[in-house]
């Protein structure tokens, strides 16, 4: 049988899952918008764990600890976290980043510039500004409104036009986000409810740095795809807002979403775990659009 024929027959079939709700905080926290990760086989005989971390040290402390856990039993592990593996096509030429493909350009970017430490103490605000003046284009936007942030001219509070920097020519969302409904926010924003453009800068760092150590033992979804990449460990993004948790008990939202979403994936099968990886609205792009999406934009795990 050839290998080709091996790996179709063992898309979507994964041992464990890990999913991550990320959090952007500035200071160690637990609770509501922090760190959380659920964790389980794929098999529903199998309990869920799910637990709470103040630090995003000390996320990835325990993501490692996982990983290399069931890396060493030879077990394949599907790794879910909502935070986008990259911007808008065009995004990497706009801010002039190096390197091919774009979507790694951007993670190596990242991870060369920004600093995190054990407290959550991070940069993103300054690499941002940075980023944005580099370039003479202001494409992120949301900054804190303290005065211990005025400084950074080129990132404004909102989502308004900077004196000496170019209009934002990127679209607000990527194709994935168009597609997904309702409740979806633009990338660009750094700051305030929902944002997400915080996260991506303070996760996608450790993620390359995940990549770099682990070598071939893992694939990033769909960049390294499109379908299931074959790793034993796959990376893919993922939006908890697609997937249901509100049955699940617990008092914190964050909680009940990392479960509800392993408790989806785990009742998706193979099969349905497939299809997540092969997305049928991926599919009816145009052949140019999917490129943009496996070279630089991505997709979000569960848009069908």
């Amino acid at each position: 049988m050839s290998p080709e024929v091996v790996m179709a027959s063992r898309a979507g079939r994964f041992d464990e899952a890990l999913v991550i709700d990320w959090s952007a905080a500035a200071t160690k926290s637990t609770g509501a918008d922090s760190c959380w990760i659920a964790h389980g086989g794929l098999d529903a005989r199998v309990p869920i764990t799910v637990t709470n971390h103040a630090t995003r040290v000390e996320t990835m402390a325990e993501i490692d600890r996982r990983l290399d856990r069931a890396l060493n039993r030879g077990r394949r592990v599907l790794v879910a976290i909502d935070v986008s593996f990259g911007f808008a096509a065009g995004a990497a030429k706009t801010l002039g980043l190096r390197g091919r493909p774009a979507w790694s350009a951007l993670w190596a970017t990242l991870e060369a510039r920004l600093h995190d430490d054990d407290q959550n103490r991070n940069d993103r605000f300054e690499v941002a500004d940075a980023m944005n003046a580099a370039c003479g284009t202001r494409v992120f936007w949301g900054r804190p409104v303290a005065s211990s942030f005025s400084h950074l001219v080129h990132l404004p509070i909102r989502n308004v036009d900077v004196e000496g920097l170019a209009p934002n020519p990127l679209p607000k969302f990527r194709a994935c986000e168009e597609l997904a409904g309702p409740g979806v926010i633009s990338n660009w924003m750094l700051v305030g409810q929902g944002s997400v453009g915080g996260q991506i800068l303070t996760c996608l760092p450790y993620l390359e740095r995940l990549r770099r150590r682990l070598g071939d033992q893992v694939a990033v979804w769909p960049f390294e795809g499109p379908g299931d990449p074959g790793a034993p460990v796959v990376l893919a993004e993922t939006w908890h807002g697609l997937f249901d948790w509100r049955s699940q008990p617990g008092a914190v939202r964050d909680a009940q979403q990392v479960r509800g979403t392993l408790i989806t994936l785990r009742n998706a099968g193979s099969e349905g775990r497939r299809t997540l990886l092969d997305p049928p609205s991926m599919r009816a792009l145009s052949q140019t659009r999917r490129r943009q999406i496996l070279a630089e934009e991505g997709w979000t795990l569960g848009v069908l």
